[in-house]
């Protein structure tokens, strides 16, 4: 998987370049705190019968999940978003894995809902106790025409297997980029430091604390986002 890690050290770099290449904005940005918090599920459907030898490789590999999420603003209980996710994930082998994610955004009276579809592909290889990931993120929402309905993102990640203790800490950072009739444009970078908390029986807490940045918008924001999640998978 030498290709992976240099894809990776590569998109990093590029990452790096695109953000101290931005455009100032006649604007100071805005200084925002924000807390999210959600929970999801992973099932397996197609499960092997009792007394039954042979598995099907589709159905090993195969997966449902859901998850319900919540965003507030400084304010916990001032909530800005809540959303269900329903999805499939396929694992073509320990390094490749396919998501199609359906989501629904709820923003409440002062703003409009709406549907959004996720492609992923997600990319992962272990180097001794390291796992280098990269993942790719095709999103379209459907909103006005004229809004940012279709981001592409691109997202690196290094994590850290600590021996012999159920915490591994990473660092990732992802790009955002609108693809739009009026031309593509780089709109904002998200940094996250946080840590991955086995709590064994195939249930996880990630805890993180994020830096967003808008990028070449008019009036851009700032955003310190705290986020929990508690993850569960059922066999």
């Amino acid at each position: 998987m030498r290709s992976l890690r240099l894809a990776v050290l590569g998109l990093v770099l590029s990452c790096t370049g695109l953000v101290t290449a931005q455009e100032a904005s006649p604007l100071k940005p805005r200084q925002v705190a924000e807390f999210w918090f959600s929970t999801s599920v992973n099932v397996k459907p197609f499960s092997k019968k009792s007394g039954q030898v042979y598995e099907r490789k589709f159905y090993k590999k195969f997966r449902l999940s859901g998850e319900l999420g919540y965003r507030g603003n400084e304010n916990l209980f001032n909530g800005k978003l809540l959303y269900t996710v329903l999805g499939m994930r396929y694992r073509f082998n320990k390094h490749v894995r396919l998501l199609l994610d359906s989501r629904y955004n709820m923003r409440g009276p002062a703003a409009q809902n709406s549907f959004r579809h996720d492609l992923q592909l997600d990319l992962n290889t272990k180097v001794d106790r390291f796992t280098l990931g990269y993942r790719i993120t095709a999103q379209h929402e459907y909103i006005e025409i004229t809004a940012f309905r279709d981001i592409l993102r691109n997202r690196v990640s290094v994590e850290y297997n600590i021996r012999k203790v159920p915490v591994n800490p990473y660092l990732a950072a992802e790009s955002f980029t609108i693809l739009h009739y009026e031309g593509n444009m780089l709109v904002g970078m998200r940094y996250t430091a946080g840590a991955q908390i086995d709590l064994g029986n195939d249930r996880s807490l990630d805890l993180g604390v994020r830096h967003d940045r808008e990028i070449h918008l008019y009036d851009p924001a700032y955003r310190w986002i705290f986020a929990a999640s508690f993850d569960m998978s059922i066999k």
